[in-house]
């Protein structure tokens, strides 16, 4: 594998870190809900890249039908439950 290969087979996993971080810093400065929103935002692109991609890298856990509602049914899940919850 080349390094262009490697970088690209790479991304969306830098990319789904990147989502988590700005969702925890989400989180601090806007409150939980705001949080748990962008979490349950990032899970459902998870499940976009798995669908998409060919085999992205820290993504590819079990086949791809389970992997992709897997991760769409935990984000709109969370997404949900944080709209839902008026304690939050």
């Amino acid at each position: 594998m080349t390094l262009p290969e490697l970088q690209r087979s790479t991304l969306a996993i830098w990319l789904v870190l990147a989502g988590v971080a700005v969702s925890v810093l989400l989180g601090l400065v806007a409150g939980a809900r705001a949080g748990a929103i962008g979490i349950g935002v990032v899970l459902v692109v998870c499940a976009i890249f798995r669908a998409v991609l060919d085999s992205p890298v820290g993504l590819v856990i079990r086949t791809r039908t389970i992997d992709i509602v897997l991760y769409g049914a935990t984000g709109v899940l969370i997404g949900g439950l944080a709209v839902a919850t008026p304690s939050i």
